[in-house]
């Protein structure tokens, strides 16, 4: 069939699918279409109706199958059933695939092992916890707490188990870096540094990270080239490989990315077989169709699309570049690397906010390395159990190529103006449906090279007068390459706001909340919003105090959150428990923040110096538990101190560096700011986040010794919203009365 006349008909399955799946009146609607589509059977509008009502009954059906599943059955709260895990399960784990036994539904269900006991992959046991609703609409899911788990004896799943051995040789071989392995070959992301994951998306790169057409492709390719090696007679050689790349993606559980390719690959050794000359827009279309009549609920899942649309792109772009250019490695790539880049770019600015513009050229880089990563990676893992060091020289080579992968990501993700970022959305999404209409009509069939570039200069000429008309305005990352904490006046309690030099935003606490007033929805909300951020990076709560946590839930709730960060100190306080609900619920990762964590983003280095959990008085106040964060960027570093007083003061003594900027502890309070503390930081500027209070924040006795240490404070009662401002060398802060500058000490 033409390309022409199965694409209306995919795509009205594929609108009749979503409306089954979606709750409309299927069976009738669906029998209905499918008469109205029968009387016209013989014009192209009754093939379409046709197609429509066999997707709406086709939804209709996989809508009713879901309704059994325990994903939709499992009853909301505590829980107690027999299952069997999927992959390695422990508190490291992430979010792993679990299967209930001997239940009264059926099907794969996600758990989050909060149990001391971990689970080997392919074992069964009695497992207790909380089963916690994510979303009911439009299909049910959810994720079991895992609070404790009993292993039962008896056998072991065998592919599960399979997989389980290949994690452990994984962890042997690879050590620190067995995450990235995992995500590369057995398609768990659960452990992936969500830094690391960002960076990737950042420089374009993170399709690497997860099963792929790409990988599917790969391992066909080294299976052909084996095959060959040891003399297969051609014409095998496809089908065998074929068959060895399906079977991987079934030992994986079948992804849908890899599902769709290894659909692509069948149809590509079924018509070669029969001889049929079949064109790479119809073998797409082929296989995206059977892809949506074996998995219906496949049509809602955003990486699927993102999936077929680079491969749109990648086939129209590469066959332009072959007419027009002619062909040639160097020019297919760049041409693949546009057409993908181009064709999910409305779809990832819509889902995520980002677009990596940098990838365009990493990726002549990163493709070859990750090709050559990959089969050496896998090699490893199965020369394991053979005595010798092939195992060993195969994960060295691995981990060499995996190491300039991140190093390449590192790179890519700091480079200025190498990725747009916005707020989620459709507005976001526009200027890239714009932009590939634009291209489209460059790439016109019957343009020659000269008219494209005719075309192209026309489009730069308005585009020019379009910027300059609006003057140049710009959003994201800070021109210059700044640092810029943001101290927001919240009224009593704490609450800033950090971006890096490359438009990455980070919240340290979120301020108070009574019953007629919450400062996330008041001051932090309005304030992200007027600056167009759409994610956090991160979330750092000092500690549980409802100064400080108070405006967090609304945060988390109307924000992008990637992770949160805290002290781990339980606290039984109703607010505190709400947090940690959200959490579950939104299924945000949580880390424990502890003296010696490090983390850089976009140049900026990020410490935690306290809490530390060896500490004598650790677990006796919540404010002496506080997170206590350094970020430093060039010259210049800055402290967070939460609510510490003189204790913790005195545990950081020789700990602490001198700092440009100090976030004064605990709102200024009698009890902290100590002289000695004072002459351990060193501090230029001190700021105080403070409101009206009956407290007497901040005391005379903590200003005093401020002011003997010749320190200049700021305080948000009086300044408001205090921004300071650093390209790592020169310090500029400003409030709204006032403003100064003054050089970072080397």
């Amino acid at each position: 069939m033409r390309r022409l006349a199965i694409l209306p008909l995919i795509a009205c399955y594929g609108a009749g699918v979503v409306a089954g799946l979606l709750r409309f009146p299927a069976p009738p609607l669906g029998l209905a279409l499918l008469l109205l589509g029968w009387s016209l059977c013989r014009r192209p509008a009754g093939l379409a109706l046709g197609a429509l009502g066999i997707g709406v009954l086709v939804g209709a059906v996989a809508r009713a199958t879901d309704a059994d599943s325990c994903a939709a059955r499992l009853p909301a709260g505590r829980v107690a059933l027999t299952l069997v895990a999927l992959e390695p399960a422990d508190r490291d784990a992430g979010v792993v695939r679990v299967r209930p036994v001997g239940a009264a539904c059926r099907g794969i269900i996600r758990a989050r092992w909060m149990a001391a006991d971990p689970l080997e992959a392919g074992r069964r046991a009695r497992v207790e916890g909380r089963w916690r609703l994510t979303a009911q609409q439009p299909r049910a899911r959810g994720i079991l707490q895992v609070t404790r788990a009993d292993p039962r004896p008896g056998g072991r799943m065998l592919t599960a188990g399979w997989r389980g051995d290949l994690a452990a040789r994984i962890d042997r071989l690879y050590g620190p870096r067995a995450p990235l392995i995992d995500a590369l070959i057995l398609n768990r992301k659960g452990r992936l540094d969500p830094i690391l994951r960002d960076q990737f998306a950042a420089a374009g790169l993170v399709h690497l990270l997860a099963i792929s057409g790409f990988h599917v492709g790969l391992v066909t390719l080294w299976l052909g080239a084996l095959l060959r090696l040891v003399r297969v007679r051609a014409q095998y050689v496809l089908p065998i490989a074929a068959a060895g790349a399906l079977a991987y993606v079934a030992f994986l559980g079948w992804p849908p990315a890899a599902t769709r390719a290894g659909l692509l690959i069948t149809l590509v050794v079924w018509t070669r077989g029969r001889q049929r000359r079949v064109g790479p827009h119809a073998l797409l279309a082929g296989a995206v169709l059977l892809f949506l009549i074996a998995t219906p609920w496949v049509v809602l899942n955003v990486g699927a699309w993102l999936s077929v649309s680079a491969l749109a792109g990648v086939i129209h772009f590469t066959r332009w570049s072959d007419r027009r250019l002619g062909p040639g490695p160097l020019r297919r790539t760049l041409a693949a690397s546009v057409g993908a880049t181009l064709a999910t770019a409305p779809i990832t600015a819509a889902m995520f906010g980002v677009v990596s513009i940098v990838g365009l050229a990493l990726n002549f880089l990163a493709l070859p390395l990750a090709a050559l990563a990959l089969p050496a990676a896998v090699a490893s893992v199965v020369l394991d159990p053979l005595p010798g060091p092939a195992a060993e020289a195969c994960a060295s080579g691995a981990g060499l190529a995996l190491d300039l992968l991140e190093h390449l990501a590192r790179w890519g993700s700091r480079v200025p103006l190498g990725h747009v970022t916005a707020p989620p959305g459709v507005a976001a999404a526009l200027p890239w449906v714009g932009i590939s209409i634009v291209v489209m009509w460059l790439m016109g069939r019957r343009n020659t090279l000269g008219e494209a570039g005719r075309r192209l200069a026309w489009i730069a000429t308005a585009g020019l007068w379009i910027l300059l008309a609006m003057g140049l305005a710009r959003t994201g990352p800070d021109p210059r390459g700044n640092l810029r904490l943001h101290f927001l006046d919240v009224g009593q309690g704490d609450a800033a706001a950090i971006m890096t030099p490359l438009g990455h935003w980070l919240l340290v606490d979120a301020g108070p909340r009574s019953p007629d007033w919450d400062a996330g929805r008041n001051v932090v909300g309005p304030f992200l919003r007027r600056h167009r951020v759409g994610r956090l990076t991160m979330v750092v709560l000092s500690h549980a105090h409802a100064d400080h946590l108070g405006g967090v839930p609304w945060i988390v709730e109307h924000f992008r959150v990637d992770q949160v960060l805290e002290p781990g100190a339980f606290d039984r306080s109703p607010l505190y428990l709400e947090f940690l609900e959200d959490l579950d619920r939104r299924e945000i990762p949580w880390h424990v923040g502890r003296a010696g964590m490090t983390f850089k983003l976009d140049g900026v280095q990020f410490s935690v110096l306290h809490p530390d959990t060896a500490w004598a008085e650790w677990g006796e106040d919540l404010n002496e538990d506080s997170v206590v964060l350094e970020v430093r960027y060039g010259d210049f570093e800055a402290l967070f101190a939460g609510d510490i007083g003189f204790p913790v003061e005195r545990l950081l003594h020789g700990v602490a560096r001198p700092v440009e900027v100090l976030k004064v502890g605990h709102h200024g309070s009698a009890g902290s700011t100590g002289s000695t503390w004072l002459g351990d930081v060193r501090p230029q500027v001190a700021v105080v986040s403070v409101g009206r209070n009956r407290y007497g924040h901040p005391s005379p006795a903590a200003l005093t010794r401020l002011r003997a240490a010749a320190v200049e404070v700021w305080r948000t009662d009086r300044e408001g919203t205090i921004l300071v401002a650093t390209d790592g060398h020169r310090v500029t802060i400003r409030g709204a009365a006032r403003a100064s500058a003054f050089a970072a000490t080397p």
